[in-house]
């Protein structure tokens, strides 16, 4: 780890491998799709919005007692729940109650410092979404305002660029091993979460 010159290095070599599993999953190959479906869009948005919806409830506390002792940084992690949510409004999309949450695909968010790990993801997806959206535009048409706010989150919020000089900023210390272990656990969540609501939709 320490040949690396600044933690993002470390944490996008790192996850590499876990970051292509997560790519090739066959909801997150669909979106890029150009025969992607309404119904499957809308199945992976409803995935996207019960990830966020378990997850940022456990990672907001860790993300506010980070800006806490590093407020010279700037960053704020903004909530992606909005846009799902909007997005799922717009698309008539029903709750999830239907579906069985799994349990073993949230990262471990025991510390602050695993939660920059799983920050430097979710940041990172945002930034992935540019890809998305205009894929999304070609096959369905869809836009921000339209049912594809979550993939223009990058638009209107400054995170990555705000997250990059931090990690790059951040010494050779304890804190790379834990947000290595918070960055996997996300990419091996995510995938396991979609793995599991593809199995469920499957069974119906």
């Amino acid at each position: 780890m320490s040949h690396h010159q600044s933690l993002r290095e470390a944490l996008r070599a790192a996850t590499r491998a876990e970051h292509k599993a997560l790519e090739a999953q066959p909801l997150m190959q669909r979106l890029l799709s150009p025969e992607l479906t309404l119904i499957e869009y809308g199945q992976i948005l409803r995935a996207q919005r019960a990830y966020y919806r378990a997850l940022e409830p456990a990672l907001m506390p860790l993300e506010q007692q980070l800006r806490a002792r590093f407020p010279e940084v700037g960053y704020r992690y903004q909530s992606r729940l909005a846009s799902l949510d909007q997005d799922c409004r717009v698309l008539q999309l029903p709750d999830d109650h239907d579906i069985r949450t799994g349990a073993s695909w949230r990262p471990p968010l025991d510390s602050t410092e695993e939660a920059l790990g799983v920050l430097y993801v979710l940041e990172g997806a945002s930034q992935g979404g540019r890809v998305i959206a205009r894929a999304l535009n070609r096959s369905l048409g869809l836009e921000s305002g339209n049912g594809a706010d979550f993939f223009h989150c990058h638009v209107t919020q400054d995170g990555w660029a705000r997250l990059c000089p931090w990690l790059e900023s951040i010494p050779l210390d304890a804190t790379w091993h834990c947000a290595l272990t918070g960055a996997k656990a996300t990419f091996n969540g995510l995938k396991a979460h979609f793995d599991h609501w593809q199995r469920q939709l499957s069974d119906r």
